[in-house]
């Protein structure tokens, strides 16, 4: 595909920033996915990983401070994982990440717990604001965090639950999931940046990351709540909640 094949499918203020920057005029030209169903390089933001997402800055100014918020959040995520974005392979050769993550280290744990409280209680809010309902989860609950083989063998033991029902049930949050997924509209203005999703999505195939970054787009009041779970990401931890007492953070 050619960036004159996509401008149909493109908002009009794109293709000038785009045709200007040989990079991206590279990236969308080689672009060859059902551009009705997909305008956007899905890996768009890999592509630029590395120092140049600089160059989405014509295009998320177009819509004022919340895209610059955005773009902001995007060089966060390249600064935290810049450490892991290439490995040598024994034969010496370097070897790129396929997905954006970063690496724990046990002196940002106080900063970790921190955090979690943060995010528990903004999900208590919305639950509280949103739903007129009981908070889900318990603001002083204990936090535990876990590495390496116990780590992944939790995460597994989770995935299995979502599978088959068996393994380590976790909270039900799925009414948040739906809320954010369903009744969030973006700004006046901003319903273009939609075009994003996927992108933002695969970054780290993370939804609530995608969330985090689009959330000064959309058209509510409430403060992002996502803040916590973005710490917690950039210091390369997972969370999780087992129980409504329980909060596990994974590396």
């Amino acid at each position: 595909m050619t960036i004159d094949e996509c401008r149909e499918y493109l908002p009009e203020g794109w293709i000038e920033p785009i045709q200007q920057d040989p990079l991206l005029k590279e990236i969308f030209d080689e672009h060859e996915y059902d551009l009705e169903m997909e305008a956007v390089p899905p890996f768009l933001i890999q592509d630029l990983r590395g120092g140049n997402l600089e160059r989405l800055r014509p295009i998320l100014a177009l819509y004022g401070q919340p895209g610059l918020d955005m773009l902001q959040g995007l060089l966060e995520i390249d600064e935290a994982s810049k450490d892991t974005a290439t490995s040598t392979t024994p034969t010496g050769q370097t070897a790129y990440a396929a997905y954006f993550f970063a690496r724990f280290s046990e002196e940002n744990k106080q900063a970790a717990i921190d955090a979690a409280r943060t995010y528990v209680k903004a999900i208590n809010r919305i639950y509280a604001e949103e739903f007129d309902e009981d908070p889900p989860l318990d603001e002083d609950a204990e936090i535990e965090f876990l590495s390496g083989q116990e780590g992944r063998d939790f995460e597994e033991q989770v995935r299995q639950a979502w599978i088959t029902g068996e393994g380590i049930q976790t909270v039900d949050l799925d009414d948040l999931t739906e809320w954010y997924q369903e009744d969030l509209q973006y700004r006046k203005g901003c319903e273009d940046i939609g075009l994003l999703s996927e992108a933002l999505y695969h970054i780290s195939c993370d939804y609530d990351l995608s969330h985090y970054l689009q959330w000064p787009m959309y058209d509510t009041k409430q403060e992002n709540p996502f803040r916590g779970y973005f710490a917690l990401w950039k210091m390369g931890l997972r969370i999780h909640f087992p129980a409504r007492d329980r909060v596990v953070l994974v590396d």
